[in-house]
């Protein structure tokens, strides 16, 4: 194979191919290395930089307050994140969600910060977020405006608006797909267009320069976990979710199945936290945030952290259990029984150890049994089970059994303490 420099980035090589305009927007087009390989078709974009090493962790005020956010709002998250301890835990990103642009562009076709919600546009705002040593993301859609119908998207645009991002100093970029123009590819499924359309935006975003956190939330596919770990870092694997037990147990059972997907740098995302937003039993809460973190999903926190309860705080910041989510092996949980709603979760970590999520989907609270050797661990050995919400620790040499109350999880971290006595002593 040999490297050519070119400025056609890998939607204007399929746009060639099927008769279609390029994604671009207004500027000059960078000159971004693609791969030509044997009778001269061209690959598909770069891997994305190397970011999101362990699953992104921050906060995003849509699951809370819609698209009613704004500098000051942003600000107030910025400083609860470290006024609370959760930057501490490991919460880095505040990130904007739809509704902080205008919903026409300037003559320039630059998007245009609302100016009554971000009176001083983005960058200060973000400069703000960077002072407090905190990251700072931004929403755009893929197609021609926002999901709630209130801003402009970036379909057209996606380097003039990766430029502009970059110039403010995003760090992230949460890129949904609302509004997408399906009728200018006539001939290739909305599957296809997804991958064309995050295509152009990776080559947009790595044109920059700036190290960015890209966030494909193409949930109109059925299995965008196929294609963007190719291109992005983190990938929708369900639609919204929505602060009610059924929600969350449905964006779990549609993502957990998908383990082999993540890695280190690429991550099944089942949307943001619902955690401390009312709809749910702190008990369901505490379900959830273990669920994510035996999973390796982002834990993009959505509820008001200024107001946050005690019991919200507490499960937000159980850096036991995040300590799962962030382990730098960087593999997804996976079940291994969910028989009757009664779940069994393992997920290796990088020391040897593994946690296990023993959840009781059902109604009504059961007894959930499992085994050292069901969990992937060798038998002949003793066990130390060390409860990562409530502290205590016990032992066992095989059997691990435990009561569940109905929607609630119980989360070990277990880690060999030597060899098993047969007799007993």
């Amino acid at each position: 194979m040999a490297i050519t420099a070119t400025a056609m980035v890998v939607g204007l090589i399929v746009a060639a191919t099927v008769g279609l305009s390029p994604v671009w927007g207004a500027g000059p087009r960078p000159v971004v290395a693609t791969t030509t390989l044997r009778g001269g078709e061209q690959a598909g974009p770069p891997a994305p930089i190397a970011l999101a090493m362990t699953p992104p962790m921050g906060w995003n005020g849509f699951n809370r307050f819609y698209v009613r956010v704004d500098a000051a709002r942003v600000e107030a998250a910025a400083r609860a994140l470290v006024s609370s301890g959760l930057k501490a835990a490991g919460y880095t990103y505040v990130n904007l969600d739809g509704g902080w642009d205008l919903h026409d562009r300037n003559p320039d076709g630059a998007l245009q910060p609302n100016p009554k919600t971000f009176p001083g546009g983005i960058k200060p705002v973000a400069d703000f977020v960077h002072a407090l040593g905190l990251k700072f993301g931004i929403y755009a859609s893929a197609g021609l405006r926002n999901c709630a119908g209130t801003s402009a998207g970036s379909y057209g645009h996606y380097w003039q608006d990766a430029a502009a991002f970059a110039s403010w100093g995003v760090d992230y970029l949460k890129f949904d797909w609302c509004a997408i123009p399906y009728h200018d590819f006539p001939h290739m499924s909305h599957a296809s267009i997804g991958q064309v359309l995050a295509s152009q935006m990776a080559q947009a975003i790595a044109a920059t320069g700036r190290p960015i956190v890209f966030d494909v939330n193409d949930w109109t596919d059925d299995s965008p976990w196929s294609w963007a770990p190719r291109v992005s870092h983190m990938w929708r694997t369900t639609p919204d979710i929505h602060d009610r037990y059924a929600s969350m147990v449905w964006n779990f059972t549609h993502n957990v199945d998908h383990f082999t997907m993540a890695r280190l740098g690429g991550w099944n995302d089942p949307d943001m936290l619902e955690i401390g937003n009312g709809g749910m039993s702190n008990l369901e809460y505490r379900s959830e945030f273990s669920l994510w973190s035996e999973m390796a999903a982002p834990l993009i926190a959505g509820n008001d952290l200024v107001a946050m309860s005690p019991a919200t705080q507490a499960i937000l910041s159980n850096t036991a259990v995040i300590a799962v989510d962030q382990d730098p092996m960087g593999m997804q949980g996976y079940p291994v029984a969910s028989a009757g709603g009664h779940w069994v979760l393992t997920k290796p970590l990088a020391n040897g150890d593994r946690a296990v999520v023993l959840f009781n989907q059902t109604d009504k609270a059961a007894t959930i049994t499992t085994t050292v050797a069901q969990l992937g661990l060798p038998a002949g050995l003793e066990y130390m089970l060390v409860d990562l919400w409530n502290g205590t620790a016990k032992d066992s040499t095989g059997v691990i059994a435990a009561a569940v109350p109905a929607h609630g999880v119980v989360m070990y971290r277990i880690s060999t303490s030597g060899p098993s006595d047969p007799t007993g002593r």
